[in-house]
């Protein structure tokens, strides 16, 4: 018995009908009657009553056709799969990550292990801010992207995997009079000036910020909106205004820099995400595999 006489059966049994499955099949009846006559001759069973009206499955037919009718399909989807691995060996896997995100231990960790299921992947990393990642991976310029929670949690066309998470952080240049201070919350902050990310390069960290400052009874005094995070860090480096921003940037180990964590605010969650609708099921694997090599839940 071959996969090709399987695939013959099933669609009769589907069609009711010889001629109808063969043109499905794209053979000749004949030849299709003949493959049918073989399986039935392998078998040692009949599988039809073959009549003028059509193909009927007879009793063995009918038990037959329930144990076997998704093998076909099963066959088609392990092939593809496969094919799909060889591609994505064959090729680059494109991630784009958050600009002023630390390749830290935790991110290198999780794609080394991309690497030991497809140790001839070709991984190609590239920065870029909020709105070119967003774009880009709906372009199809990047296979996967490597941001923050609140900038794609509306987007219907995505789907995220949380990576890693940790608390917010108030970020303030050395030179600011509360950087010397022990601890300290949004509220300590209503008099200061903030700088944020823009509303039209991150929709939902503009937001973020809105709402946090709500919670700690104050509207934020916002003097600089900057198109890009990286801007943002700039910005904070100069001293001109405080920032909430989460503690994975580049500037938790700044000298010159002083980040003071939120432990009891919503997380902010490092994901991975892809397009909602693809359908290559190695990417999906890449980003299953991301996302379960974790560590502990929280680094607050």
């Amino acid at each position: 018995m071959n996969i090709l006489k399987l695939r013959y059966f099933v669609e009769v049994a589907k069609c009711g009908s010889f001629t109808e499955a063969s043109r499905n099949l794209y053979t000749a009846q004949p030849n299709l009657s003949k493959q049918i006559s073989q399986l039935e001759q392998e078998l040692g069973f009949p599988l039809f009553i073959r009549s003028r009206k059509g193909a009927k499955l007879t009793p063995q037919g009918e038990y037959f056709y329930d144990q076997v009718k998704d093998i076909p399909n099963r066959i088609d989807q392990a092939t593809n799969h496969g094919r799909e691995m060889m591609r994505l060996q064959e090729e680059y896997l494109s991630i784009g990550v958050l600009e002023g995100q630390d390749i830290n231990e935790e991110l290198s960790r999780r794609l080394a292990a991309v690497k030991e299921v497809y140790p001839d992947i070709r991984i190609s990393l590239e920065r870029n801010s909020y709105g070119n990642l967003r774009s880009g991976l709906r372009s199809g310029h990047y296979d996967i992207i490597i941001t923050l929670d609140f900038d794609v949690e509306k987007a219907d066309d995505f789907q995220a995997f949380p990576l890693y998470r940790k608390s917010p952080a108030i970020a303030m240049h050395t030179t600011n009079p509360l950087s010397k201070k022990k601890d300290l919350s949004l509220e300590d902050l209503k008099k200061e000036n903030f700088l944020a990310i823009s509303k039209e390069e991150s929709p939902g960290g503009f937001q973020r910020l809105i709402d946090s400052c709500k919670e700690a009874g104050f509207y934020p005094n916002i003097v600089r909106e900057t198109r890009s995070l990286e801007s943002l860090l700039l910005c904070l480096e100069m001293g001109l205004g405080v920032a909430l921003l989460d503690q994975n940037t580049r500037l938790a180990t700044s000298p010159y820099i002083v980040m003071f964590s939120q432990k009891d605010a919503v997380p902010m969650a490092v994901e991975a995400v892809v397009l909602k609708d693809v359908q290559d099921l190695n990417l999906l694997d890449v980003v299953h595999i991301l996302s379960r090599k974790a560590a502990p839940e929280e680094d607050r």
